[in-house]
């Protein structure tokens, strides 16, 4: 019996179904790419549990006749290539000819297509075996319809994420495609009631308030090029700045991708109008020939290659730099301007300055010592933070004896940010170098994290209201819950606004919006979109703006405090982000280094 078997066409599709459908929001990817490619000026798009139940789109496109509806189910058919040249020229989102039957063979699946009104047949397959084809009239265009992805492979329907975290990615497909088709109608609605209706635009830049929220719609158009290379988009000024990536949105000839050419050739464009470490929001799009660029590199059509790419970086990299230029009207760029105060200046109310009880970061101090301590702060710099911030023990060594623990004593601070202590233990003794943001960061994301403690919320007065969109607003919805718990009072407050009635003491000094803003960079990308990474992340971003910043100046009474508190945490060694804490030099290795040993 030969040991090498040819698979079935059932088996055969859910193989390359692994490939093509990781989750919903891949299945609603080519549904909507194809709806497009059948040239649909409409869509209506809904979904239930995230998509994990069902997900559906309408379109008015050309529609298929009925021996179509059969061919669309084959693999390799494909009404978008015919010869091997034509791979040279795609000007279609989806060519493979793999997407319908590896659906299909992982759903319950249904096809209704008609090529003119009041014509139509409807298909009706379950995991890749069609069930039947009947006449059902219809105007002219396609509807699909998916249930229950992945019900017949348990180890594939384990890797889906919560509804939550699949709700989320589907509304990131919805705001690339739709942000990429101006000329096209959405409407959408899910279970969650999140509906959204999108009119046919002229230009992009109408969609950005309704998808991306208030704060984005500030961006400025820019247009540099002519066809058939060109390149247009919006860029933000250097006042919208954030901490990563996320709002970076790069299109290739209408296909949205991730490409580290456009990104580095971007970066090079914004550099010296962004500080180190601040990112822009920008939407690009590049036109080009379709044969400068190969859309054939991976299997979900995500990446793509240019022919040229000594050409494109140039190109993009002077036409963003220009639009900066512009947007700068003369005035200085960053790197010429003296340095706004940061966030983590901190001012006490007038009540908490003159109540000696009123909680503080270091807390109650043995000996009563918190008048003197409290002094050594300039006013300006002591934040304010409720009790599950302090640090409960009497000041003194972390331990009397080696029994406890390693003796430590505290030399001094460099540069008032890295503390210098004398460690002795069982061996050499070893000079610590501290970091003194990253050690109190890591101290208080372990109290709030993993010991669930949390900040008192100061009210806001009055209430403020965010308009985020609804494609953001649908993203947070999921944890608003959870941000109540850290200390951000908010609720949804009607259409696409959030209403904000409290934020931490430690963060009463930041603009609400900008805050929930950027709480949502951190699902962005999707890595941290269920609830426990979000958790975690936002319990991290709290920690850091609460702890003590680098040049504070610490009476050696809380620096040898910090040091202790550092080491009871679980993990002393990095701060939530994993930036090193601590460096160690043990007594052998100084003495080499200057010839006292071999």
């Amino acid at each position: 019996m030969p040991k090498i078997r040819v698979l079935s066409d059932q088996v055969a599709n859910q193989i390359a179904a692994g490939e093509v459908v990781e989750r919903p929001a891949s299945v609603l990817k080519e549904l909507v790419e194809n709806a497009l490619d059948a040239g649909a000026t409409r869509l209506e798009i809904a979904w239930e549990e995230g998509g994990k139940r069902l997900l559906s789109v309408a379109d008015d496109g050309c529609g298929m006749a009925r021996d179509d509806l059969y061919l669309a189910l084959e693999r390799h058919a494909t009404s978008k290539v015919r010869t091997a040249d034509d791979l040279a020229h795609l000007s279609s989102f989806g060519f493979r000819g793999e997407a319908l039957p590896s659906i299909a063979s992982v759903t319950r699946f249904e096809l209704h297509s008609a090529e003119r009104d009041g014509d139509g047949h409807r298909l009706r397959s379950e995991f890749g075996i069609i069930k039947e084809v009947q006449p059902a009239p219809r105007s002219r265009g396609t509807t699909l319809t998916v249930r229950d992805l992945f019900a017949q492979l348990p180890a594939r329907k384990r890797f889906l994420k919560s509804t939550d975290t699949e709700h989320a990615h589907l509304w990131g497909v919805v705001t690339r495609l739709a942000l990429a088709t101006p000329h096209v109608h959405w409407t959408l609605c899910s279970d969650r009631g999140t509906d959204l209706v999108l009119p046919a635009v002229v230009e992009s830049g109408a969609r950005l308030k309704p998808l991306l929220g208030e704060k984005m719609s500030g961006m400025v158009p820019f247009r540099s090029g002519e066809a058939p290379w060109s390149l247009h988009g919006y860029v933000s000024d250097p006042s919208l700045s954030f901490r990563d990536r996320n709002h970076l949105y790069l299109f290739v000839n209408g296909r949205s991708v991730r490409d580290r050419l456009l990104l580095a050739a971007l970066s090079e464009g914004w550099q010296g109008f962004f500080p180190k470490g601040a990112y822009p929001a920008a939407l690009l799009f590049l036109e080009i020939p379709a044969e400068a660029v190969d859309v054939n590199v991976h299997p979900t059509k995500a990446e793509v290659r240019f022919r040229e790419p000594n050409r494109i970086f140039p190109f993009v990299a002077k036409a963003t730099r220009e639009a900066w230029e512009q947007l700068r009207g003369g005035l200085a760029s960053v790197l010429d301007m003296p340095p706004k105060p940061t966030e983590s200046e901190f001012e006490l109310p007038v009540s908490a300055r003159q109540d000696p009880q009123h909680p503080r970061l270091w807390g109650p101090v043995a000996g009563g010592a918190m008048e003197t301590l409290a002094a050594s702060f300039p006013k300006a710099e002591m934040p304010e933070l409720e009790r599950p911030y302090t640090f409960d023990r009497p000041v003194g060594r972390v331990a009397e004896s080696q029994d406890e623990g390693p003796e430590i004593r505290y030399l001094g601070a460099f540069e008032n940010t890295y503390l210098l202590a004398e460690v002795r233990g069982d061996g050499d003794p070893e000079l610590w170098i501290v970091d003194q943001h990253v050690a109190h960061e890591r101290i208080l994301f372990e109290r709030l994290f993993l010991r669930n403690h949390a900040p008192a919320v100061q009210p806001l007065m009055p209430p403020k209201v965010v308009q985020l969109g609804p494609a953001a607003l649908s993203r947070l919805t999921p944890f608003l819950e959870e941000l109540n718990r850290v200390g951000v009072d908010v609720e949804i407050f009607g259409g696409d606004a959030l209403v904000v009635r409290g934020v931490p003491d430690f963060l009463q000094n930041r603009e609400p919006q900008s805050l929930l803003e950027d709480l949502l960079t951190r699902m962005e990308s999707g890595a941290n979109a269920d609830l426990e990474a979000f958790r975690k992340d936002l319990n991290a971003e709290l920690a850091c703006r609460a702890a003590i910043k680098k040049h504070h100046v610490l009476p050696p009474e809380l620096a040898l405090r910090l040091i202790q508190d550092l080491m009871d945490c679980e993990v002393p060694q990095t701060c939530p982000h994993g930036r090193p804490i601590i460096k160690k030099l043990s007594l052998g290795e100084l003495e080499r280094s200057f010839g006292r040993r071999v």
